[in-house]
C-alpha cells in the first residue's frame, strides 16, 4: 500500500472512528441519550420497549465492531509513517494468530458475553441497576470488538456462516418468547415479550434471506 492508495483507507477509517465514536457516546456515557431516543422511539412508532432493548444490542455490537475496524485501518496507514506503528503492527497480529486461533476463542467469548447478559434473572437485575446496566452496555461494546477480532481469523464465506449461526441464537430466544406461556423477564409485561419475540424471528429470517444466498453462491463457486 503506496501513500495515494493510503488516502480512501484512511477516509474508510476516519468514517469507522466517527460512526463508533458517536454510537459510544450515545450509549456509553452516563446520561446515555439513547434511552430518551428510546422512550420517544417507543411512544410515536407504538412498539415495545424490549424491542428498542435489542436494537440497543445490536448497535453496541457495531459499535465495538466499527472501532475495531478503524483502529486496525488507522494502524494500517500509520506503517507507511512510522517504524514503530509498523513493529507494533507485526506484534499484535502475532499475537493474534497465537491466542486467537481461527478466530475461535474470540467469537466464542463474544458469544459467552451475549448469552450471560439475556440470562432473564441477570437482564431483570441489570435493568434496574444503572451501574450493572452500565457495566452490560459496556460489556456487549467490547463483544463487538471480540466480533471483529474474531473476523479477522476468517474468511469471507466463514464470516457469513458465522454471522448465520449467531443470528440463530437470537432465533432460538425469540421463538422461545413467542411459545412461552409465562414473562420470561419480570420488567416486560406478557404482550410486550411477544413482540420482542416476533421481532427477534423477523430479523432473523431477514437476515437469512439475504446472507444465505450469498454464503450459498461464494460456497459453490469454489467447489
Amino acid at each position: 500500500m503506496n501513500r495515494v492508495n493510503a488516502r480512501p483507507v484512511l477516509l474508510r477509517g476516519m468514517v469507522f472512528l466517527v460512526i463508533s465514536s458517536a454510537l459510544i457516546v450515545a450509549m456509553l456515557t452516563p446520561l446515555e441519550p439513547i434511552d430518551l431516543l428510546y422512550f420517544i422511539l417507543s411512544s410515536w412508532l407504538g412498539v415495545a420497549p424490549e424491542v428498542l432493548l435489542m436494537v440497543s444490542d445490536i448497535l453496541l455490537l457495531t459499535a465495538g465492531f466499527l472501532i475495531a475496524a478503524s483502529f486496525r485501518v488507522l494502524l494500517s496507514v500509520g506503517r507507511l509513517m512510522s517504524s514503530r506503528l509498523m513493529l507494533a503492527s507485526e506484534r499484535l497480529a502475532s499475537v493474534n494468530r497465537t491466542l486467537n486461533w481461527k478466530g475461535l476463542p474470540a467469537l466464542i467469548t463474544a458469544g459467552v458475553v451475549l448469552v450471560f447478559w439475556h440470562i432473564p434473572s441477570v437482564l431483570d437485575v441489570a435493568l434496574l441497576s444503572f451501574d450493572l446496566h452500565w457495566v452490560m452496555h459496556v460489556s456487549i461494546f467490547f463483544a463487538g470488538v471480540l466480533v471483529y477480532v474474531g473476523f479477522t481469523r476468517l474468511t469471507l464465506g466463514w464470516r457469513l456462516l458465522a454471522y448465520l449461526l449467531g443470528c440463530k441464537g437470537m432465533l432460538i430466544l425469540g421463538a422461545y418468547l413467542l411459545v412461552s406461556p409465562v414473562a420470561v423477564y419480570g420488567n416486560y409485561p406478557y404482550p410486550e415479550q411477544l413482540e420482542a419475540g416476533a421481532a427477534m424471528v423477523g430479523m432473523c429470517l431477514a437476515s437469512d434471506v439475504t446472507i444465505i444466498p450469498l454464503w450459498a453462491r461464494r460456497y459453490f463457486s469454489q467447489h
